[in-house]
């Protein structure tokens, strides 16, 4: 693999590192949903608004800007109830039920241009979701109180989180990834911000600048370098790789919350990490 190819596989890397410390910032911020939101998408929104600004793109590029537009909406939608699952249900849940959105996506991508998933790609797609099911076998996958509205807001998240993928997959072709995070995180930055501003004069200082790290770290450098990756990888190899997040998960979950280490988790990680192997050898073409 030569350089050129192998900088897009290390920026996904990175990305589903940073990633994976979402659920670490929402669980443990006192903030509302609306205000996580708010500093989610008004950081990275905030940080390059001067240069959309310079460049007078403030309403997208004209043939790309109802695409955008629409995709900006669905995001601001998929965040909200994102970290609404987050705070509502259990962390196996959620981790579980987001990695639906790599079927999704595959299955969209698939419905549009009206042909089948090949059998490899569908082999690679269920051993990596099936490794993260296997991962978290040990935890309480109850659907019973306020983990069945949690699962469900995951369950829509993921779906969302496919649609979009795809239309950024698109134009992502003729803009660059710093526009995008722009376009991305526009409507939900406008919607949501006004809900931090009310809250911001109760929440601790800390806490506070913890919100706005979430907001740099996971909004602006991780999608910056998701963008990155996904302008220059096929969507497949994209969507299974993205499975690295559950093992940096699993990480910071070992490492910062102190969980135990089983049989399932084990084997769930390798499954998981074979998949986004086979995936990254994958020759497969959009």
């Amino acid at each position: 693999m030569n350089n050129r190819s192998l900088l897009p596989v290390l920026a996904l890397i990175c990305a589903t590192s940073l990633g994976a410390s979402s659920g670490l910032y929402i669980k443990g911020l006192d903030l509302s949903s609306f205000a996580l939101s708010g500093l989610r998408l008004g950081v990275p929104f905030l940080l390059v608004l001067p240069a959309i600004a310079q460049k007078r793109l403030l309403l997208g590029p004209r043939e790309h800007r109802l695409k955008l537009w629409s995709a900006s909406l669905m995001n601001a939608v998929r965040i909200l109830l994102y970290i609404l699952a987050f705070k509502l249900t259990t962390m196996g849940n959620a981790i579980v039920l987001l990695y639906l959105w790599p079927i999704f996506a595959l299955l969209l991508r698939c419905a549009g241009m009206r042909r089948f998933p090949r059998p490899g790609q569908i082999l690679i797609l269920l051993t990596a979701f099936s490794g993260v099911v296997v991962m978290n076998l040990h935890r309480d996958f109850s659907l019973q109180g306020k983990d069945l509205p949690g699962s469900l807001f995951m369950i829509m998240s993921a779906l969302i989180l496919a649609g979009t993928m795809i239309i950024f997959k698109s134009t992502l072709k003729n803009m660059s990834e710093t526009h995008t995070l722009f376009y991305q995180n526009g409507i939900g930055a406008l919607v949501f911000l006004p809900f931090l501003f009310a809250e911001v004069s109760s929440v601790p200082l800390g806490h506070l600048g913890l919100g706005i790290l979430y907001g740099f770290l996971v909004g602006f450098c991780a999608f910056g370098m998701f963008f990155y990756a996904l302008k220059r990888l096929p969507v497949f190899q994209y969507s299974a790789m993205t499975y690295m997040e559950v093992f940096f998960g699993l990480l910071f979950s070992l490492v910062v919350l102190r969980e135990q280490m089983t049989v399932n988790l084990a084997i769930g990680v390798l499954m998981v990490l074979s998949a986004s192997f086979l995936a990254q050898q994958s020759k497969a073409e959009e």
